[in-house]
């Protein structure tokens, strides 16, 4: 059989490690931006969730004579059963990322604002500093 009338039936090695090291490079140009959409996706629920408390805090501060909720659930559940026939000011507790929780009172490293609620993070994300969550 001459080399020039046999037919070709796949690919060669050299094609295939071509195409494997574009498939590598790509990966690992998307992969980083997976990761880091995930992140602010977490930021952006943390935050929303931390203003709708935050609202329903000052509701039932209006309507209860400037006294604040003494917090989400068990003993302290002020805001999901709120005195009297008021109806519930949260319908569930709000849930945050392992290493994060909502504190009740004045945060002491913001001197320039009172706040009602705050949160804080045992374990900072990578690229969050305490000072953005405080301006939070």
């Amino acid at each position: 059989m001459n080399r020039s009338t046999r037919k070709r039936r796949g690919f060669t090695l050299i094609e295939i490690l071509i195409v494997v090291v574009i498939l590598g490079i790509l990966a690992a140009i998307v992969i980083p931006q997976f990761t880091n959409a995930s992140q602010e996706a977490t930021e952006s629920a943390i935050r929303s969730q931390l203003q709708t408390v935050r609202g329903q805090i000052e509701l039932y501060r209006v309507r209860n004579a400037g006294t604040l909720p003494t917090g989400f659930t068990g003993a302290d559940s002020s805001l999901m059963d709120p005195p009297g026939d008021q109806a519930p000011y949260l319908t569930q507790a709000p849930t945050l990322p392992p290493n994060w929780a909502f504190v009740f009172g004045d945060n002491p490293d913001t001197d320039d604002i009172t706040e009602t609620l705050h949160i804080t993070c045992t374990e900072l994300p990578p690229g969050l500093t305490q000072d953005e969550i405080n301006a939070w």
